[in-house]
């Protein structure tokens, strides 16, 4: 008797190209295009009252069938007062499209250094077109100006699918 039959073969062969099929999907999901992604690895300091775009500029190109976008942006920052950090769609007004606020916060010792995340959904009635979109991080202060020093961070788009 032989060990494997040839349709235990067929079937061997087809699992192993169906999970290379799918490793290769993987890697190419993740593949990000260089003008969805900005580091700014320097450190500016600037006072302003909310808001002011401040960069980094990210873009993604739609499709003919406009799909919404993710827009997610990350900083270390120091901050003298209650700060906002919002999106400029396309180069129109600073505006907010998810979390915005940024919390004045008095720490006692340490660098006073915080880190935060915000996420922001950007709908295509909220003016994304067909072709290329830019996005563009703003902030300051909230019912004044405040001085704020950004540390590294970093702004990413990804389009829905």
């Amino acid at each position: 008797m032989k060990p494997f039959s040839n349709a235990s073969k067929r079937n061997m062969i087809f699992a192993a190209t169906l999970a290379c099929l799918i490793v290769a999907g993987s890697h190419s999901a993740f593949a990000v295009p260089p003008s969805q992604v900005a580091r700014v690895l320097s450190n500016p300091t600037f006072t302003a009252t909310c808001c002011v775009p401040i960069g980094p500029t990210v873009r993604v190109n739609e499709p003919s069938v406009i799909s919404p976008v993710i827009v997610t942006w990350s900083s270390d920052y120091i901050i003298s007062g209650e700060s906002a950090f919002n999106l400029s769609v396309n180069g129109g007004p600073c505006l907010f499209y998810g979390a915005a606020t940024a919390p004045f916060v008095n720490l006692k010792g340490g660098s006073g250094l915080l880190n935060s995340s915000y996420q922001w959904l950007v709908l295509p009635a909220d003016g994304l077109v067909k072709g290329t979109n830019t996005f563009t991080v703003c902030a300051g202060g909230v019912g004044g100006p405040t001085t704020m020093f950004l540390g590294f961070r970093t702004l990413s788009v990804q389009i829905g699918k």
